[in-house]
């Protein structure tokens, strides 16, 4: 596994084993997409960045889904387990972290089909000093799981964790980080969709007829 010593010591971290409790228990990194799996279309998207790549799940959730075992495998991508039961991504974000000691971590949820290369690449041109960079949508909504964190976050990481806070919307808050309103990166999202993401069955069934309209010839 590289540790991305020619890349500024970025580390692409996709968080790929949840629950899917809103999404009728079924695993959102397997749901079929456009020919792919959500997961795989992910993944072709972070490649373009041309960075280390690793998938971060939970322990139980992948000892309850062998087909979500099996994807992880057909990726051929290093596979970093919570280190801490039921902590969520903040959980995940420690475990990458702790195993990889990279200087940041591009953290991504599985489930953000409309994510563009040119997005992240801005994205993460937008650190400077701060602990970590998340974009603001429209809905004053903090999307933590398509954002940058620095090492320099650990100390507040590890306290957060012990202390049991684990909501990572409290979190980028406590730690000040910069937040990028939807004005600064329009222009990169032209449609829209760009942080939709999957959280329900009515999600995903939207991103299919958007991705059939875009595939239909006028």
């Amino acid at each position: 596994m590289q540790r991305g010593d020619g890349t500024g010591g970025t580390v692409v971290a996709v968080l790929s084993g949840g629950h899917s409790r809103r999404m009728a228990g079924r695993s959102k990194a397997a749901l079929p997409l456009a020919g792919t799996t959500v997961l795989e279309r992910m993944l072709t998207t972070a490649g373009d960045l041309g960075l280390p790549r690793v998938l971060v799940g939970a322990h139980a959730t992948l000892a309850e889904d062998p087909a979500l075992t099996g994807l992880f495998t057909r990726t051929g991508l290093p596979l970093i387990r919570d280190g801490r039961p039921d902590s969520g991504p903040l959980g995940g974000l420690e475990a990458v972290f702790a195993t990889l000691a990279p200087e940041r971590v591009l953290l991504l949820a599985c489930d953000l089909p409309f994510l563009t290369p040119a997005f992240l690449t801005w994205l993460l041109e937008q650190g400077g000093q701060s602990h970590s960079v998340v974009p603001l949508d429209g809905k004053g909504r903090l999307h933590t799981l398509c954002a940058v964190y620095q090492k320099s976050c650990g100390a507040h990481l590890k306290q957060a964790l012990d202390e049991g806070r684990l909501r990572l919307q409290d979190f980028v808050r406590a730690i000040g980080a910069r937040q990028l309103p939807p004005a600064a990166w329009a222009e990169l999202d032209p449609d829209g969709h760009l942080l939709t993401n999957l959280n329900e069955s009515a999600d995903y069934d939207a991103a299919k007829r958007w991705l059939a309209d875009e595939e239909s010839p006028d």
